[in-house]
């Protein structure tokens, strides 16, 4: 018979106790306990991040309450709160219009991952991608070299751009699918072509038969649209409004917590995962957030990686992260796959970590492998799902090895679609004229809390900048 785990609240003044209580019930490491004690003792912070969101009545949003309090503490995350914590209304899930919003904040002015260096490895090679429904065009500038291996650790030549997926002629979407480019890319309508720059090259009969040109027509002004784009890993990142810190700031709480792996020596899989989910994208971040699910959806997983295996912990303001402190490594035939080196110095051959990067972008180290799971709204209801997996040097690449690197991806398949599952049904229950946000365990769901708090608080900075909102037949936000 399992252990029943005692579930009590420790006295807010009984610091003993409250160490207690995170290291053996949260599993939290006495380093972080600091954090949890300033937050202790600031209980305004503490009191102003409970209730953050209120329910929608009638067919208008009202002003979703968000503190004004700093975030760095997260005293959510912290310790539990007394008052109990509301979520996002059901039409945060199902409105078009609240998605337009969501698209012109948090996918607006945050970094978004857009997809992979190794996506466009050599030159000329154009990846189309979307960041919440905007078509965008990655490319691989320079000249076209021999084809090498995805798995490489050697960095592609040529710059990488990104722009704007659309002609600026008539609108056109420029690419389609996965190419590679012969030395313009062109436009398949009225044959306008662009330099890998960005800048218009060629508009034939544009002036007329056999003219390309008119005088007043501005070239310059009709080149593609670039977009703010940058690189960590071999991960691609834009920003669309161009005002975001930098990546390297954005990524400094994860970069430093995850500071003991040399992910440099990270391979890529060609294997990957990508698939549509009948729910709203938000649905997808919040389950991968949390681990409360996991004994009843996740029967295999939780039966190597139990829920009280696991442990919420703070990173940066807006990102969100928990971990299980006993991952067991694929093994067959008495073989296992490499692993990053040191980790006993940092006490991480068991552990596994999960992050959450504000918005839409999920990663997962492990001793032995990295997890990139990018989530994109196509709808209020809709949207797509990508799963990549690296591995630790080459020789975890070596076809001898290709059923263990399976291993981990056969049960990140089952455990997703389990999850897709859920979130389906997630997804019909927000039609439901009776739910209001739902509520939030105060142990085992902060992390859920806190995501959709920066949705508020993105979406509510619109609200708050323009509190006139002109009728569309949709629901519309009060500022």
């Amino acid at each position: 018979m399992r252990r029943e785990r005692d579930n009590r609240c420790p006295q807010e003044n009984d610091l003993k106790g409250l160490k207690l209580f995170f290291t053996k019930i949260f599993r939290v490491s006495t380093s972080e306990l600091p954090l949890m004690r300033r937050s202790m003792n600031n209980q305004d912070a503490i009191t102003s991040h409970a209730g953050v969101f209120v329910q929608a009545r009638g067919d208008q949003y009202p002003p979703m309450q968000v503190s004004a309090a700093p975030l760095q503490q997260n005293p959510v995350i912290d310790r539990p709160s007394a008052i109990p914590q509301q979520g996002l209304p059901a039409k945060a899930y199902t409105s078009a219009q609240y998605l337009e919003w969501e698209r012109q904040t948090v996918f607006y002015h945050h970094w978004i991952c857009v997809g992979l260096a190794s996506d466009v490895s050599q030159p000329g090679d154009a990846y189309p991608t979307e960041v919440a429904g905007i078509p965008i065009i990655l490319i691989r500038d320079g000249r076209r070299s021999p084809q090498s291996d995805i798995s490489s650790s050697s960095a592609p030549s040529g710059p990488l751009r990104a722009f704007h997926n659309v002609c600026s002629h008539r609108g056109l979407q420029l690419v389609d699918r996965p190419c590679n480019v012969q030395g313009k890319l062109r436009c398949p309508y009225h044959s306008w072509t662009y330099r890998f720059d960005g800048t218009l090259k060629g508009t034939p009969h544009f002036g007329g038969y056999h003219q390309d040109g008119y005088s007043g027509f501005d070239r310059d002004r009709n080149g593609l649209k670039p977009i703010r784009c940058e690189q960590w890993l071999d991960l691609v990142f834009v920003n669309l409004s161009g005002d975001a810190p930098p990546l390297a700031d954005y990524l400094k709480p994860v970069t430093e917590r995850w500071s003991s792996y040399n992910l440099s020596l990270l391979r890529r899989e060609s294997r990957e995962v990508n698939l549509q989910c009948q729910a709203n994208w938000k649905l997808a971040v919040e389950n991968f957030s949390e681990s409360y699910h996991l004994s009843w959806v996740h029967p295999a997983l939780n039966s190597c990686s139990r829920m009280e295996d696991h442990f919420g912990f703070e990173v940066g303001d807006i990102h969100v992260g928990q971990g299980s402190l006993l991952y067991q490594r694929g093994v067959l035939e008495h073989r296992s796959l490499p692993t990053f080196p040191d980790l006993d110095k940092a006490g991480k051959q068991t552990v596994a970590e999960y992050v959450t990067l504000f918005p839409n972008l999920m990663l997962g180290v492990h001793p032995d492998y990295f997890l990139v799971f990018i989530v994109n709204p196509i709808a209020p209801d809709r949207s797509t799902e990508r799963m990549v997996f690296y591995f630790v040097g080459e020789d975890a690449m070596t076809p001898n090895n290709q059923a263990l690197r399976y291993l981990p991806i056969d049960l990140w398949i089952e455990t997703n679609d389990e999850d897709i599952h859920m979130i389906e049904r997630l997804q019909v229950g927000r039609r439901s004229p009776v739910f209001e946000g739902g509520c939030f365990s105060p142990q085992l769901e902060q992390t859920v809390y806190r995501f959709q708090q920066q949705i508020a608080q993105a979406v509510n900075g619109r609200a708050r900048a323009q509190p006139a909102v002109a009728s569309t037949g949709h629901d519309t936000l009060r500022a």
